[in-house]
């Protein structure tokens, strides 16, 4: 390179300059000083701001879901008596139910004795009447048979 007014230009990068040392710390203290500020002054309110929201919706969330839990708790509860209740109910309505069955049932097979006690009354009426009929029919037989039974065993 060539030099210009008799100056000597320093070779390498300006940064690791040791004249410049100085100023470049002043500037970089500020930077970070600037920086700093920025991020207390007007980053880290909003981040709080925001995570404040996020805490306050979360427990929010948290006690929605447990007054929830307790619903669905005291619903649950609430269901396992109506069911109970309904169990109670139906096992009434089924001892009735049994009840009356075995009640119609004994005045059915009442009836039915009745009914068969009279059937065997009619057929036993009726029975001795055939018979009755029967004897008159064989006593009139006989005697219209009587006469030729003689004179076939007789020899005339």
């Amino acid at each position: 390179m060539a030099s210009s007014g008799g100056k000597e230009e320093a070779v390498g990068m300006p940064q690791l300059d040791f004249s410049n040392f100085d100023n470049q710390s002043f500037w970089l203290v500020v930077f970070l000083v600037a920086v700093f500020v920025v991020i207390k002054v007007l980053v880290m309110p909003r981040m709080e701001a925001t995570l404040t929201n996020r805490r306050k919706i979360i427990e929010e969330d948290i006690q929605e879901a447990e007054e929830f839990r307790d619903k669905a708790v005291e619903i649950e509860k609430t269901l396992n008596l109506e069911l109970e209740s309904a169990r109670k109910k139906a096992n009434g309505i089924l001892r009735t139910g049994k009840d009356q069955i075995k009640e119609n049932m004994t005045e059915a097979l009442s009836d039915i004795d009745e009914k068969i006690d009279e059937m065997v009354q009619e057929s036993n009426k009726n029975i001795s009447k055939i018979k009755q009929k029967a004897d008159k029919e064989v006593q009139t037989l006989s005697k219209k048979l009587a006469p030729e039974i003689v004179r076939a065993i007789l020899p005339s």
